[in-house]
């Protein structure tokens, strides 16, 4: 065990100083899975398969929310067809495309549980890494999961991308985090209570940022990337550009109004 910078290395994960323990009941450590999803029908049932592996063997009470986002594809049919595989699953259907972060803002509202991580629809992670991430729920305010060896899953070119937006993040706001953009575990009492102004790729930073303003204990936990094998990303699109500077320009005028 080593510290540094205030946090407390054990391994390849990070936990902020107080370390925190686990809750005492099962309740406290109950997790709501939230999956925006939009035309993922080659993923959705994979990505299913391996939320409910992962949980299986964890002793945490959970329940699973996919969040149609007005898919023109049958996503939303075949979670619907699925529904005796998958009992705890839940299913929203958007009338319209309304956006990731909208989606998200949705899941948040309708969970029910202690704690809220949201997974993409796209099957980008594993049940091994997934087990892993959802075990340290409870363990602190907020779970950060961050990608494990980035260039092994993504092009040079989305790494370097997402590595430039971290670093302007941890500029803006004074932290050092590993990652911004991956699976989040938060207490659901202050994830709701949080008022979420960003509406495309770029919302997680501020979801992030906003709660560790309220979270004082946070977990960096490494992650194993498969990355999509189906279907179209739709990372690099220039709405989804914009929408990452629109964050970012929020958060600096944030900081700003701390000082």
């Amino acid at each position: 065990m080593h510290r540094s910078n205030g946090n407390v290395g054990l391994g390849a994960i990070e936990y902020a100083v107080p370390l925190a323990t686990p809750s005492g009941s099962a309740a406290d450590r109950s997790l709501s899975v939230i999956i925006p999803a939009y035309n993922e029908s080659d993923n959705i049932i994979a990505t299913l398969e391996n939320i409910t592996t992962a949980l299986e063997p964890l002793a945490l009470p959970h329940e699973i929310l996919v969040i149609d986002d007005g898919s023109k594809d049958n996503t939303a049919a075949l979670v619907e067809a699925s529904a005796v595989r998958f009992p705890r699953v839940r299913l929203l259907k958007n009338e319209r495309n309304m956006g990731f972060g909208w989606s998200y803002r949705r899941g948040v509202e309708a969970a029910s549980l202690a704690h809220v991580v949201m997974v993409h629809g796209d099957n980008a992670w594993g049940w091994a890494t997934l087990r892993e991430f959802f075990g340290h729920t409870g363990e602190g305010d907020v779970i950060i999961g961050y990608t494990r060896d980035m260039l092994k899953s993504r092009t040079w070119t989305r790494t370097l991308v997402s590595k430039l937006f971290t670093f302007l993040v941890n500029v803006i706001t004074r932290r050092r985090l590993t990652y911004y953009n991956g699976l989040q575990i938060h207490r659901a009492p202050i994830l709701k209570s949080l008022r979420i102004e960003s509406h495309g790729y770029g919302f997680q930073a501020e979801v992030l940022v906003k709660a560790l303003r309220l979270a004082p204990s946070y977990v960096e936990v490494p992650m194993d990337l498969i990355e999509r094998q189906k279907g179209e990303s739709k990372a690099f699109r220039v709405k989804n550009f914009v929408d990452v500077w629109r964050t970012l320009t929020l958060l600096a005028a944030l900081e700003r109004g701390r000082q």
